[in-house]
Parts: structure tokens; sequence; C-alpha cells
């Protein structure tokens, strides 16, 4: 299906003009090829034209696939693309450049991303947060339609959710330390924190926690240091499949699980961390407009 976009702002410098670029669409679920018209205009439209043998259609099928593109489907489509050169750039504008290209934009369309590696980094990490909160969904529901099949305990559930979300950086192992250095820059400290608070409130709901008191925040609190020491071990190991690394992950667990014994659950391990810890948690989240504690 073609379609092409008479006067599409472009985000990046528009003194450079484009004609009729194929732009390959992920954007929905079926594989869409679009064909791109750039101009150096303000104004974003969408003009649609589909060639059809009969004119007596032609207008009626142009209303039926109209559909608006906005600056932040480019940007994703860029992102998307632009994640198999990390392999080769890193986390970097380089990478941007070259994401830009394989979809039809110059390669200053990096432009369009004012904290360059950054909001590629930010993207990949929302993107495997998804993909855990996906997987599971799927482990609860194949449980809920089985009931014949064993649960797991909460601690096999958080212990696997975070290999499986560990695994997916794997492939961007040898850049992964420039990507948590990225982490400490400023610009990008806030979003960094809201995907961290996102996954360790996507493990905790799927583990089954209800907790609405200072649990809450120290359970978090722990999954985050525990996660987080992991990872550090992860990109230092050498091990094949990484095995080090999953035996130091069963080992803290296994740490975590005798210590809760002398305490009411594995969440309150963190308790005595306090109420300066939980308070700071709280401004953190609510500055990322995350203060929802049902989830």
């Amino acid at each position: 299906m073609l379609r092409n976009l008479r006067c599409l702002r472009p985000v990046l410098i528009n003194t450079i003009p484009i004609a009729n670029q194929s732009v390959k669409s992920t954007l929905r679920s079926s594989t869409v090829l679009k064909k791109v018209r750039i101009c150096g205009a303000f104004d974003t439209r969408l003009c649609h034209s589909r060639k059809s043998s009969s004119a007596d259609h032609h207008e009626k099928q142009d209303n039926d696939e109209e559909e608006p593109i906005t600056d932040d489907d480019i940007k994703a489509l860029i992102l998307e693309e632009s994640l198999q050169f990390v392999s080769k750039y890193g986390w970097s504008i380089d990478a941007l450049s070259e994401g830009a290209i394989a979809v039809g934009y110059p390669g200053v369309a990096h432009g369009m991303f004012e904290r360059g590696g950054g909001d590629l980094l930010h993207f990949f990490v929302a993107k495997c947060n998804r993909k855990l909160a996906e997987h599971l969904a799927e482990e609860a529901k194949q449980i809920a339609e089985h009931p014949d099949l064993p649960k797991k305990k909460v601690s096999h559930i958080i212990r696997d959710a975070i290999e499986f979300r560990l695994r997916l950086i794997i492939p961007y192992i040898n850049h992964w330390p420039r990507a948590m250095a990225l982490t400490a820059v400023p610009s990008n400290t806030l979003e960094h924190f809201k995907n961290l608070s996102i996954l360790m409130d996507e493990i905790w709901y799927h583990a089954g926690d209800k907790s609405t008191d200072m649990n809450w925040y120290s359970k978090r609190l722990t999954l985050l240091a525990l996660y987080k020491s992991t990872e550090m071990h992860l990109i230092q190991d050498s091990s094949p499949d990484f095995e080090d690394t999953w035996k130091f992950l069963d080992n803290r667990m296994a740490d975590l699980n005798t210590f809760s014994k002398s305490t009411s659950s594995i969440g309150t391990v963190a308790t005595s961390m306090g109420d300066v810890a939980s308070a700071a948690f709280t401004v953190g989240r609510n500055m990322m407009g995350l203060n929802n504690t049902n989830r």
C-alpha cells in the first residue's frame, strides 16, 4: 500500500529538499510501505493517493486510507531502525543517523533527538520493559488456563523476571557500560529512573504484590538493588552464557530469602533504610508522574 505525504513538516532541518522517499512503516502490525515526500513547510498534513484502475473508486479508497503521521511516529520509526546500528556505533548520534538513512530520511535526522544516544537508549529500555510485561502476562495466562500447573513462588517469579529482562541487553553487552554511563547524564536521569520504576512495578505486580504501606517502597528498593547489582555483574561476566551472573543472582536471592525468614516477608528486607529513602523515592515518582501505588 503506497501513500504520498505532500507536505510533512520535518522536525529536523528544512533546508534539505527530499523527494519521494520510501519509508518502511513498522508503526502498525501490518507491513505497509509508505511513500514520503518531505518539503520545507511548517504545516503537517497527510495527503493520500492510491492508484486504482477504476477512477470511480479512487476517492473512496483515499478517504479510507487517510491516517495522520505524527512527529512521534517518525521518531519511533527511526529509533527502531537505529537499534541495529548500536553494535557498530554504540548509543550515539551516528547510530541514529544510520537508522534515519535506513528508512529513507537524511542522516541529519538525528537532530530530532535532543538527547542523542540517550533517546535511543530510553527507547530500547522501554521496549525491553514492555517485552518483560508481555512475558509475565503470558505466564500468568498459562497458569490461569491450566490450574493443574504448579504455581511459581514469589521468589522464583522475581528471579526469572530479572534474568529474562537482563538477557534482553546481552545483544548490546559490549556497549552497555556506555549505556549505564549515559543514565548518569542529567538530561537522561529522570527518564532513567522512570523506566526503572516501571520495571520494578511490573515485576512486583506479577509477583502478586498488593502492599500499600511502607513495604511497597522497601520492596521496590530491595528489588532495584538486586537488579542493578546483577546488571553490574553481567557486564563483567565472560563465562559461557553468562552462567556466573545467574549463579550470582541465585546466591543473592538465597541471601534475601534467608534474611526474610527473620522478618515478615522478602519485601521488608530494606525497611531499615528508613523514612528518608522512602520519602526520596516518593518525591522521585511524583516528579515523574508515577504516584499511583496500586501497581
